[in-house]
């Protein structure tokens, strides 16, 4: 943990700001201390970055900003050890090793939680309940397996049935002590997705309602939206790394039939296939279904993957001669190293553009200033921006979201990013630019 501390708080001298969704969280925090919380435009409401920004938000708006990037990465750092630790559990170290470097080169994923997301706090909560499990701390796993469902709500399915199992487990002196404390999660969990957003918007399935707005190339736009859901999710990982999980989880299968018993890795893959399934199913009902929200499958993938290498390397030394086996080994690094360095390649770009994002973030408070400040900005008028940019303005100027527009209106305030359409609206004066920004304004014609 102290690593994983001091990694992210060593980052946060590399960039220190936030994407649309995490900004969204910072300015419920905020609203949540003033008393004053607004969800009526934004994105999904997730309940537990707001446990981080709401209390955060008493340090002021930077401080809260790098608590949250601090808590959110170090998250990240964790679901990478956690996936190294499973995947020695399985394979021993070097599939640990594969395991974790799959995870931080699979699409999106580092970037992502680079800029603030929660997916990497997601990761390290599902595995962690695994690990928790493992080691015997049932109480940990169902508490982490509470906080997983307060970041992705379908995981409440999972925590009614490990907490039924652990019901059902326990002595029957405890058994209605569990059943209540279970209850209570679920209570809980429920009461922190929908109370706020009755508060918020007036609406309880607000949430839902957002996340049945698909963008644009998502599955839920396919033809056929369940199947999508896995194509879109294929090129995630080096299908190499896909190949050795299927092999593992062939040999785990005879090994079952013939001790009876559900090993580590046939577990890890029902459970990667049943989220999968329930992801796939919410995106032929209208939901997005892209590939952030399969984040923990995608991590049991690497794991599963990274066992399965060491396994199959296994297996072709145990089946052939010393040199055959060198030379069947080699060959199938040979084949799988084309897709390796693709993906380290695409990991690196992605990487890149999360700098250029904070980079260009960074800069907006320097152009508000130079307009003359929060009032000045805020007097003409509608306040209009470009798609993607409303949460940051909006934050940047301490105002809810619901002043911050796509469409321009006069009279009115504009701040675009240099370059773009907006940035050239008729009706506007340029009252203040940077390298990466532009406010115009209709009341200075």
């Amino acid at each position: 943990m102290a690593g994983c501390l001091g990694t992210a708080a060593l980052s946060l001298l590399i960039a220190h700001q936030t994407t649309y969704d995490p900004t969204a969280w910072l300015i419920w925090g905020r609203e949540i201390l003033d008393g004053d919380l607004s969800t009526r435009v934004g994105p999904s409401w997730k309940p537990l970055p707001i446990l981080v920004t709401a209390p955060a938000a008493l340090l002021g708006d930077p401080a809260q900003q790098h608590v949250w990037l601090l808590v959110a990465r170090a998250g990240t750092a964790c679901a990478v050890v956690l996936a190294h630790r499973l995947g020695y559990r399985l394979g021993g170290p070097i599939a640990g090793t594969i395991a974790a470097c799959s995870l931080l080169v699979s699409t999106g994923f580092t970037s992502r939680e680079f800029r603030g997301n929660s997916e990497g706090l997601l990761v390290a909560a599902a595995l962690g309940a695994v690990e928790a499990h493992l080691a015997g701390r049932r109480r940990a796993a169902l508490a982490l397996l509470v906080a997983a469902a307060l970041m992705r709500p379908e995981l409440s399915l999972f925590v009614a049935a490990y907490g039924l199992w652990l019901a059902h487990a326990a002595p029957a002196g405890r058994r209605h002590r569990c059943m209540i404390v279970v209850a209570v999660a679920g209570a809980l969990i429920v009461a922190a997705w929908l109370v706020p957003e009755k508060i918020g918007s007036g609406q309880v399935f607000r949430a839902a309602s957002r996340a049945l707005l698909p963008v644009p190339g998502s599955p839920a736009l396919a033809e056929h939206p369940f199947l999508a859901t896995f194509t879109n999710a294929a090129p995630v990982l080096p299908w190499p790394l896909y190949a050795a999980g299927v092999a593992l989880v062939a040999l785990a299968i005879p090994e079952a039939r013939r001790t009876r018993k559900v090993s580590l890795a046939l577990a890890l893959a029902v459970i990667a296939t049943a989220l999968m399934a329930i992801a796939a199913a919410m995106a032929q009902a209208g939901f997005s279904g892209n590939t952030r929200y399969l984040t923990i499958p995608i991590a049991i993938s690497c794991v599963l993957g990274g066992a399965g290498c060491t396994r199959v390397a296994s297996a072709i030394r145990a089946r052939l001669s010393a040199g055959r086996a060198t030379v069947a080994m080699a060959l199938a690094v040979a084949v799988a190293a084309p897709f390796v360095v693709h993906a380290v390649d695409r990991a690196h770009n992605e990487m890149r553009g999360a700098l250029r994002e904070s980079a260009l973030y960074a800069a907006l408070p320097d152009v508000i200033a130079r307009a003359g400040g929060r009032a000045a900005v805020l007097r003409c008028g509608a306040l209009s921006t470009g798609p993607f940019d409303t949460q940051a303005v909006a934050r940047a100027l301490g105002a809810h979201q619901t002043q911050v527009g796509l469409r321009p209106r006069l009279p009115g305030t504009i701040i675009a990013r240099r370059g773009s359409s907006l940035a050239g609206e008729r009706g506007y004066v340029t009252v203040a630019r940077n390298r990466r920004w532009v406010v115009g304004s209709s009341c200075l014609r």
